[in-house]
């Protein structure tokens, strides 16, 4: 791009300050229009099961190998290979279909005696 304004500017006979302002409105307009593009640039993004990767959910019943786990407002078939109780927070780590594999996200909620 700079080429092509060195070499406008000479064969047009412009000043040479047109120079230096043609490539910093270039710049600008680059600056400019990002936000707006910045997603044609970015990777498809996971859809289905596969974006839940890193959500938090809450454990509904305990999780010995497998149960239920709210996340959001939707119920999925969870696995976890630590035992998780029911009303515990956990992590989705991955899923395998429509099974959601899950961990123990931080402690567990204290119990009121």
């Amino acid at each position: 791009m700079s080429v092509l304004v060195i070499l406008g500017a000479y064969w047009f006979d412009l000043p040479r300050w047109t120079i230096p302002f043609a490539l910093g409105l270039w710049i600008v307009k680059d600056l400019l229009l990002y936000p707006f593009l910045k997603s044609a640039y970015e990777g498809p993004r996971p859809t289905g099961p596969e974006s839940m990767v890193g959500s938090l959910g809450t454990a509904t019943e305990e999780l010995c190998s497998s149960g239920l786990v709210r996340i959001g407002l939707e119920l999925w078939r969870a696995e976890s290979s630590t035992p998780v109780r029911a009303g515990h927070a956990v992590r989705v780590i991955g899923c395998d279909g429509m099974t959601m594999r899950v961990e123990p996200a931080g402690r567990e909620p204290e119990i009121d005696r």
